[in-house]
């Protein structure tokens, strides 16, 4: 997916990628990611063990979960199980309700300042609800890290 996609929980969502013609991913995994670009946080595993230099296995579908929020704060990070090495990261994307629903990212620039809106985000059923009092602020430390691409990710 690319910015501006959306998708519905409980509807299909899809994953494409350019086939490996290196051979060199053979064991690939793709996790649901939220965060800021240098504190991404893993929400679920959507596939583990597929050959991305498999041609007829992309485009991939998956039903799309509950999230919160739901918002347009989600990306695929895609990598190599067997190395780890070079993980490779889509664009962010929206899941929204069935209906529809979305609320605007909670954060509209990275905390470096690139204008890359961004939420944490997580499984609808791994969240409680606590409400905070009308004055409270939630704040969201960052523990920055550095990472490089080397696959393709076309949506």
């Amino acid at each position: 997916p690319a910015p501006g996609t959306i998708y519905y929980e409980g509807s299909s969502c899809i994953i494409q990628w350019n086939s490996d013609t290196t051979g060199t991913w053979k064991n690939m995994t793709i996790d649901l990611m939220s965060g800021p670009n240098l504190s991404m946080t893993k929400v679920t595993t959507v596939a583990t063990g597929l050959d991305g230099s498999d041609a007829s296995l992309t485009p991939f579908n998956w039903t799309c979960p509950s999230v919160t929020p739901c918002s347009a704060i989600y990306f695929y990070q895609i990598y190599d199980s067997s190395t780890q090495d070079s993980p490779s990261w889509t664009g962010r994307f929206t899941i929204a309700s069935p209906h529809g629903a979305s609320i605007p990212p909670p954060n509209a620039t990275q905390p470096n300042g690139e204008a890359i809106p961004w939420g944490f985000g997580a499984l609808a059923s791994n969240t409680t609800s606590i409400p905070l009092p009308p004055s409270a602020t939630a704040k969201n430390d960052t523990n920055p890290t550095t990472a490089t691409s080397s696959l393709a990710a076309a949506s």
